[in-house]
């Protein structure tokens, strides 16, 4: 029997106490008010498990792994913050490994813990929203992984490799397509600076074996959707209304104005507003990663350097593609800025240099962490409630409250709907939406506006709800014909109760109504 060697068993040690540091971490904001996108997927995937169809029925404009990451999490732990404490722990302990990895394949063992170490420190980076799982998190899983396998060279190229590499990539394309962008620039980089002992040739005929990959999910994807008869239905959300979404930029919440591609390009750079929030954690570790890019590519081989440029190009697409400059998709840089500083840290000292200068990348990389851990701790030391304010404001502290109380109005089979995008008022309150077209954004603008309107009345009609829920900060420039459904049918509820700009209505002749009859 092998017997781990002692600095094995240090790795094993080191990565278990920062995978246990990422859960208490996480922990400390399970109650927080969560962000809209993951309670719709949320909702989504308890719905699918009940048998409802994605798309179809069930609406929203993201690629299906997302959904059903979350039906899976469903399933292990049940509905509720279990499974979304479940699903940031496990992406965030599976980015962990995959930065100790690739860190490790140019600084060693000790390249990997600076790397682990740095992302322990980043990975919940409240001004990047990093601290709940949005899609991110789990591109950052899988991309992450890909560029450590393409990293290790380990000989001879071997073809389980590439497939590796190709099905992460796919994997990642089906939470979000913006994911074909880091895996193209690191194709390209490999062409570049291939594996040793491996051709320029040999290295496309990798990469195309990668792009095949992604295309081949992807076109089973649309086979699934069409052996299932809703093809139509998927290619309109996903590809038809993301060419919206990306082309258009929501100024408020019911306006949007047109952008090119190029003027996202353009435009790519962190808001103003956002920009001094990113200093706070994430340029303390672009400045190591930096330094140590520049001093790698001068000295060092070539080709990590190579590959980390180029997953920084992508990465960059990426952020950008969407036109919509949300912070948590700048979550898309952390991982490899933690494996560039953890580079960094573990660089080899310049031949003939002082003993005492030896020293100096661990002590950037020290004074690093102890800085990180500076900004970090004192976030601790608020209620979750708080980080969500800082986030946001009130929107999703006000949304939480709001959908408990509703939980505790509707009695069990009863249902709501609401004109507004607070889906989490469904993930509190555990009740189903009657449609599932449960958000207004795509109700208001865009190719899908009208389809989905149709749908939404057609569902409220045939599972008419006991209340009606209106967000006033969503009032369209015209009439709508859901607001018009609902006029007729709903009076307001008694009691008079200062709910912001939530207003409820109940559905008339309902146990709710106490309006006296006609």
């Amino acid at each position: 029997m092998k017997i781990p060697s002692r600095q094995t068993s240090m790795v094993v040690v080191v990565l278990g106490a920062l995978a246990l540091l990422i859960a208490l971490a996480r922990l400390h904001t399970y109650h927080e008010p969560l962000e809209r996108d993951i309670t719709s997927a949320a909702v989504i995937g308890r719905e699918l498990l009940d048998g409802r169809s994605l798309y179809a029925d069930m609406w929203d404009h993201k690629p299906p792994a997302i959904y059903v990451t979350h039906a899976l999490a469903i399933l292990l732990v049940g509905q509720g913050p279990g499974a979304i404490y479940l699903l940031n722990v496990a992406a965030a302990v599976a980015t962990l490994l995959g930065v100790y990895v690739a860190a490790s394949a140019v600084g060693g063992f000790a390249g990997g813990l600076w790397g682990a170490v740095f992302w322990t420190l980043v990975s919940g980076d409240v001004w990047l929203q990093a601290n709940q799982p949005n899609a991110e998190v789990f591109l950052n899983a899988c991309i992450v992984w890909a560029f450590a396998l393409l990293l290790h060279a380990g000989g001879r190229p071997r073809l389980w490799r590439v497939l590796a590499m190709g099905g992460l990539f796919a994997l990642a394309s089906l939470y979000k397509p913006i994911a074909v962008a880091p895996a193209a620039l690191l194709a390209l980089a490999h062409i570049v600076a291939p594996w040793p002992g491996c051709s320029r040739r040999r290295a496309l005929a990798d990469a195309l074996l990668i792009g095949g990959i992604g295309a081949a999910a992807w076109l089973a994807t649309g086979a699934y959707f069409a052996a299932r008869g809703h093809f139509t239905d998927f290619y309109q959300a996903v590809f038809t209304y993301n060419h919206f979404y990306s082309s258009h930029y929501w100024s408020d919440n019911d306006t949007v104005r047109s952008q090119s591609v190029l003027a996202n390009l353009l435009n790519s750079v962190p808001p103003d507003e956002l920009f001094p929030k990113i200093l706070s954690l994430a340029t303390t570790l672009a400045v190591v990663a930096v330094v140590g890019t520049v001093r790698g590519a001068i000295s060092g081989p070539r080709r990590p350097w190579l590959l980390l440029i180029g997953l920084g190009i992508g990465t960059h697409l990426a952020v950008a593609l969407p036109g919509q400059w949300h912070p948590h998709y700048y979550q898309l840089w952390l991982p490899l800025l933690a494996v560039g500083a953890g580079w960094a840290g573990a660089a080899p000292p310049a031949p003939g240099a002082r003993r005492l200068l030896r020293w100096a990348p661990s002590a950037v990389a020290l004074a690093a962490v102890i800085l990180l851990l500076a900004q970090q701790v004192p976030l601790y030391q608020v209620p979750p409630e708080a980080w969500s304010r800082l986030k946001y404001g009130e929107a999703f502290v006000m949304e939480q409250k709001l959908g408990r109380e509703l939980g505790v109005l509707l009695a069990p089979g009863e249902t709501f709907y609401e004109w507004g995008a607070e889906t989490g008022l469904y993930f509190e309150s555990r009740h189903s939406p009657p449609s599932g077209a449960f958000y207004v954004f795509p109700l208001v603008e865009g190719p899908a506006a009208s389809p989905l309107t149709m749908r939404a009345v057609a569902d409220l009609d045939r599972r008419s709800p006991t209340m009606f829920v209106v967000n006033l900060s969503f009032r369209p420039r015209t009439r709508h014909p859901i607001l018009d459904w609902a006029e007729g049918r709903y009076v307001a509820m008694a009691g008079g109760v200062d709910r912001g700009t939530y207003v409820l209505l109940v559905r008339r002749g309902s146990r709710l109504d106490v309006t006296p009859a006609r």
